[in-house]
């Protein structure tokens, strides 16, 4: 009866994928990846990384997508096809390691897979939303079986060479991904080195175990392409990342009140009203240990974004699904009253927070009507321009049209970062000289590139962005052969003023 049971648990686990996978193919990818996609294509195509275009993120932001364009280049397919497959099939191996990693070590019993298994798909898969794929989604899915080896050994047990090892690269991949990312490891690693002693365990084992080795050996290969291949991130853009892009963030105590700290309180306190008494053992210690190093990680970047909460979310609802399956588990057929009521009250706070994240993650706006009148509006194959903080205009349009971006980059990160700066920051002067003379370079390079280069169509995000394109006399003079031909969203389309007339008369 009991492999019944499991068969038609893993059958509903199944049906969770195949969900997964129609959602995806219905779905666009975010802004980001899309952005990096493009980058990923334009390196194998021979561009030179960042002197060709601009970027804030390190090398891996799209070093872990290329494999996806190699692969959708073989079977002529999109790379968002492709990158969809793989986080599918990506899923399933950190499921699987990760889980015969915590059942060799008896962490986890034979009950409990199954039903875990179908939470996890949830979890993983469909509640992403629009951070499905970022880099934080594959991040969680790298570090997983790492966090599994880490709870195997707290509890005194031990771990292959080959599966920690294997463990070990997903933990070194997670922080080449953002070295923030660390935390996740660093804080559960004290917890477990304590542990280790009180199992009478040499430390110096520990340390230098074999997922700490490969995860090691991962890094310095990191870094060794950083400096071989990408002095240029280095040279030029880790300088600009420094003075414009990690100073702009939010106070302490607006990171404090970001909903995505606010979950992760709640489903720690769904839980400790849960389930209390399962919280002293390893696996959940160092899930919950792991938990606080992502949210410590979101805190400290200061950006606020969704994507940035997903790890401590996801990791968090992984940790309350564990608490609720095992409590279930142990209670047996005799369960009492009060367990039962335990039991329903976390299941029923578990899927009021699950759809409490799934809206925060799909706060990415819909840009399916814009697309549809930049296609209507500019020629096959567009070259376009957008005037906007980040990649949210260009992409995925720009993918979804088979555009071509003619700048260095296609948005304005650099002016945008650096105008913030000088109107919220009390800065030095020579700090100020050299903001203001990183936004003059970025106007002027934008300027050129529309006077050389003319787009076919120029997307505006807002009357912010107009305002600021229209006060500068450099902008201000390389708009004037365009005009406002339609707004979509409270984004304007401008097409040159020979196009436009031609629509009109047409």
């Amino acid at each position: 009866m009991r492999d019944v049971r499991a068969v038609g648990i893993y059958a509903l686990g199944a049906a969770v994928v195949v969900g997964a996978a129609v959602i995806r193919a219905l779905s666009w990818l975010n802004c980001d990846v899309s952005w990096l996609l493009t980058i990923g294509e334009d390196v194998l195509g021979g561009a030179r990384p960042y002197v060709d275009f601009s970027e804030p993120n390190p090398p891996a932001s799209f070093l872990i997508y290329l494999p996806a364009i190699v692969i959708a280049r073989l079977m002529a397919v999109s790379a968002e096809s492709i990158v969809s497959g793989l986080l599918i099939v990506g899923t399933m191996a950190s499921l699987w390691l990760a889980g015969h990693i915590l059942t060799g070590g008896g962490l986890l019993a034979a009950k409990e897979k199954s039903p875990l298994f179908v939470l996890a798909c949830v979890v993983l898969l469909i509640l992403p939303g629009d951070a499905f794929a970022q880099r934080e989604h594959v991040a969680l899915l790298a570090v997983l079986p790492m966090l599994s080896v880490y709870a195997v050994r707290a509890d005194g047990a031990g771990v292959t060479r080959l599966l920690a090892s294997l463990a070990g690269i997903g933990g070194g991949i997670a922080i080449a991904i953002k070295p923030y990312f660390a935390l996740a490891l660093a804080l559960p690693l004290p917890y477990i080195l304590w542990c280790g002693l009180a199992h009478r365990q040499k430390l110096g084992a520990l340390i230098l175990s074999p997922e700490h080795i490969t995860a090691a050996a991962v890094l310095l290969a990191y870094g060794a392409l950083l400096l071989l291949w990408f002095s240029d991130y280095l040279q030029q853009t880790l300088p600009l990342v420094l003075a414009l892009y990690v100073p702009l963030k939010y106070s302490l105590l607006l990171m404090l009140d970001n909903p995505s700290v606010i979950l992760v309180a709640l489903v720690a306190l769904i839980c400790l009203g849960a389930g209390a008494g399962e919280l002293r053992a390893p696996i959940i210690r160092v899930g919950a240990l792991a938990v606080l190093g992502f949210t410590l990680s979101l805190i400290i970047q200061g950006k606020g974004w969704p994507y940035h909460g997903y790890p401590a979310i996801a990791l968090a609802m992984l940790v309350l699904s564990l608490v609720l399956v095992r409590r279930s588990s142990r209670a047996g057929d005799a369960i009492a009253k009060s367990v039962v009521i335990d039991l329903a009250f976390g299941g029923v706070l578990f899927a009021c927070i699950y759809g409490v994240a799934s809206y925060w993650f799909l706060l990415e706006p819909s840009r399916a009507k814009l697309v549809s009148e930049v296609a209507r509006l500019a020629p096959p194959h567009p070259k376009v321009v957008s005037f906007t903080e980040g990649p949210e205009l260009a992409f995925p349009l720009m993918r979804k049209l088979h555009a071509t971006a003619i700048a260095r980059v296609p948005f304005q990160w650099v002016s945008h970062n650096a105008e913030s700066l000088l109107a919220s920051a009390q800065l030095t002067s020579p700090a100020r000289h050299r903001l203001e003379e990183y936004a003059r370079v970025d106007r002027a390079e934008l300027a050129a590139t529309i006077h050389t280069r003319q787009p076919d169509a120029i997307l505006i995000g807002g009357q912010w962005e107009l305002a600021w394109a229209l006060s500068h006399p450099e902008i201000a003079a390389a708009l004037r052969p365009y005009r406002k031909a339609k707004t979509v969203d409270g984004v304007e389309i401008w097409l040159p003023l020979r196009r436009s007339g031609e629509r009109r008369r047409n």
